[in-house]
């Protein structure tokens, strides 16, 4: 048994040796674009991949829109210009606001490139009852939490209030108490914890790194922002022939048409208003004020016709959206993005959640003016 030990832990000391350090930098590659959870989770890697003209993105499942149906994704747009703005997109599917509020605190130690930070929020955050404990639990990050818990410049009580939520979204007291150790043994458990989460990231970080993109050189370019909504439009045209809500053909005619029967009111009991969400959000946004990062908000829409279908009305819809837009004007350095105005319009999402081929033209205008110093579009 003894030998088994040895062995066990011989090899992770190998393990140790043999896989590049979190904060490795291959200078020729960008890997702001990459959609990945361990990126997400790595504090060292996204701080050693920040560059000068970076700026710091937090969403969701938009990050993972594949080129192949939506050219007009960040890493074609200014992955693959040189507009003076690489974003770094950190975040996956069902990282909301409390995951957010982590990975700022996390990240933002020490300063941010330009000191700004975008985050992208939308309805189906919002729902009632939250973010169920098994789907948090997945996505939780022990590497996020304690660089958060090691950020000085966050307040007791905003501290205090993510340990109560991760509390409540059922992250166990050790694994809470090891980020904020007290005594000798939360000491051990948090360096167990930091351990274990070094060499699993390490290990994931190799396929990062490897589906990075060219970074983007040369003289900065001044981005066309009507031919580049114009080319969406093009493109949105083929690629939307099937329906009139203008959605994506292959996701309408295989995913959402044959569902649509069974869905006729099927949410009608929707409220938006039974959730911590709106609590986490203002959260984030304290986060944003204790590290002197100013944030822009990006309210994306949902589609209406098919919130139509399946009962939550556009009053409802509208009594939410204008919830977060209340949570943001109580921060005077946040700014506002809010496009839940164009519920309506044909080919700004590409399902019935996420930003299509005119809808991330328009946000990485917002984006894009918001990194360079003018007044947020679409405010």
């Amino acid at each position: 048994m003894l030998a088994g030990i040895a062995v066990a832990v011989l090899v992770v000391c190998l393990s140790f040796v043999v896989l590049p350090a979190q904060d490795v930098r291959d200078e020729a590659v960008d890997c702001g674009y990459v959609y990945s959870g361990a990126k997400s989770s790595s504090v060292s890697f996204v701080r050693a991949n920040l560059r000068g003209d970076s700026l710091l993105m937090l969403g969701s499942s938009e990050f993972s829109t594949p080129a192949r149906t939506v050219p007009q994704i960040p890493a074609e747009v200014f992955g693959t210009h040189n507009y003076g703005v690489h974003p770094m997109l950190v975040g996956e599917a069902f990282d909301q606001c409390l995951w957010h509020s982590m990975a700022l605190g996390a990240l933002a130690d020490g300063g941010l490139p330009r000191n700004k930070v975008v985050l992208i929020v939308g309805l189906g955050q919002f729902t009632d009852g939250g973010l169920d404990n098994a789907t948090f639990g997945e996505r939780f990050s022990y590497p996020l939490y304690r660089a958060f818990c090691d950020n000085e410049a966050i307040p007791a009580e905003t501290r205090d209030y993510v340990r109560r939520r991760l509390g409540e979204q059922g992250v166990d007291l050790t694994t809470l108490r090891a980020g904020m150790p007290q005594n000798p043994l939360e000491q051990i458990d948090g360096a167990v914890f930091d351990a274990m989460g070094d060499l699993r990231l390490r290990s994931q970080l190799i396929d990062v790194r490897k589906r990075g993109i060219p970074l983007a050189s040369g003289a900065v370019e001044q981005p066309n922002w009507e031919a580049l909504r114009a080319e969406a439009m093009s493109t949105a045209l083929q690629m939307s022939t099937t329906n009139d809500w203008g959605a994506e053909d292959e996701f309408f005619t295989k995913q959402l048409e044959p569902a649509l029967d069974g869905l006729k009111d099927a949410r009608k009991e929707e409220t938006y208003t039974n959730t911590p969400e709106y609590d986490d959000l203002d959260c984030f946004l304290d986060v944003c004020d204790a590290c002197g990062v100013e944030p822009l908000v990006v309210i994306e829409p949902t589609m209406g016709p098919y919130y139509d279908h399946i009962g939550i009305t556009a009053q409802t819809r509208a009594a939410a959206y204008q919830r977060m837009r209340d949570v943001v004007a109580a921060h005077p350095t946040a700014k506002l993005a809010d496009f839940s105005d164009r519920e309506y319009e044909k080919y700004f999402l590409f399902d019935i959640v996420h930003f299509g081929w005119t809808g991330w033209i328009d946000a990485e205008r917002a984006i894009y003016e918001f990194a360079m110093g003018d007044a947020a579009y679409g405010a």
